[in-house]
């Protein structure tokens, strides 16, 4: 009996066995059957949709924080020159008009940096930690070497004469702070339209609205500045002030860091100052040429530009 036991499983596990290799029509099913992928194969990933306005939100609270911080410094510069480093009304005056000139020249090298050479994200982000770096000076000195005794500045308790030391130091960290919101204010502005697809319908009108807010952003930051700060530093808590302009700043830089991930980046075009000489050159030699076609006057050919980071602009005869 244990003999015919065990040929009756061997005959089981053959006709299973052959029940698994073909099927029906008695072909083989393990060479018909589809292969299966091999479980380490990855589909390929979809391209994340960057800009938009979740990117575009953190630049506008970028702005409004860093307008915060620049206007907690200049807002009352002039009282600080006249109440604690002793100046006459004319002279801080004109110390802060020239200092505020500067802020105007240093948006153009900014903006010159970020479409020639670094990029709006880079410009941002150095000239962002320019600032950083002049608030943090800036509150140290006016802490460590110019309110003595402490609590004066406020209009009624007169602070002793300042060190040559003290002077060089401030004047060092309030140019700085003027370095890094000139050159921060108008890449950030760029920078955040650049988050919305022109040949998009809807991301060219999201632009336009981008630039309303922009604005708005920038006068809530600076009419906390001129409201609250205000009314500290006024009352002779200059250090109070400008330690939360700095928290201020930090805080912008922290926010438009993490957007990283999200943002659109646009490639610097390079230097456009040889390209402008050029057009100008180029119009003098063919200013008597008559073009037939207006095809002809696409500087090579195809819909690409010749200049990376930049298209073609279509000819028009508005202007003939």
């Amino acid at each position: 009996r244990s003999e015919d036991l065990i040929q009756h499983r061997e005959d089981a596990d053959n006709e299973f066995k052959n029940c698994i290799n073909n099927d029906g029509d008695g072909n083989n099913s393990r060479e018909n059957a589809t292969p299966i992928s091999p479980p380490n194969v990855v589909a390929p990933s979809f391209k994340k949709k960057r800009g938009g306005w979740k990117s575009a939100i953190l630049v506008l609270a970028n702005q409004a924080l860093a307008t915060l911080a620049f206007f907690g410094v200049g807002v009352n510069l002039v009282l600080f020159l006249t109440r604690v480093l002793r100046q006459e009304n004319a002279v801080a005056a004109n110390n802060v008009s020239v200092w505020t000139g500067t802020v105007y020249l240093f948006s153009l090298v900014g903006a010159f940096l970020s479409d020639s050479y670094w990029g709006r994200f880079l410009t941002c982000t150095v000239f962002q930690l320019i600032l950083l770096l002049g608030l943090v000076l800036l509150s140290l000195t006016s802490w460590l070497f110019l309110l003595d005794p402490k609590g004066c500045g406020d209009g009624k308790l007169v602070c002793h004469e300042t060190s040559v030391i003290g002077e060089i130091i401030f004047y060092i960290s309030i140019y700085m702070v003027a370095l890094g919101y000139g050159g921060h204010q108008p890449t950030c502005a760029t920078f955040g339209a650049d988050q919305f697809d022109d040949s998009d319908p809807k991301g060219e009108s999201s632009k336009a609205a981008f630039f309303c807010y922009f604005y708005f952003a920038l006068n809530c930051g600076s009419l906390f500045s001129n409201t609250v700060l205000v009314y500290y530093e006024d009352n002779g808590y200059w250090t109070l002030g400008f330690w939360v302009s700095f928290a201020a700043a930090l805080l912008g830089v922290i926010l438009f860091v993490v957007g990283t991930p999200g943002y659109r980046f646009i490639k610097a075009c390079g230097n456009p100052l040889p390209r402008v000489a050029q057009v100008f050159v180029a119009a003098y030699r063919k200013c008597n040429i008559k073009v037939s076609n207006p095809n002809e006057l696409y500087e090579v050919g195809g819909s690409e530009s010749a200049i990376k980071g930049t298209r073609k602009i279509v000819h028009s005869e508005y202007f003939g």
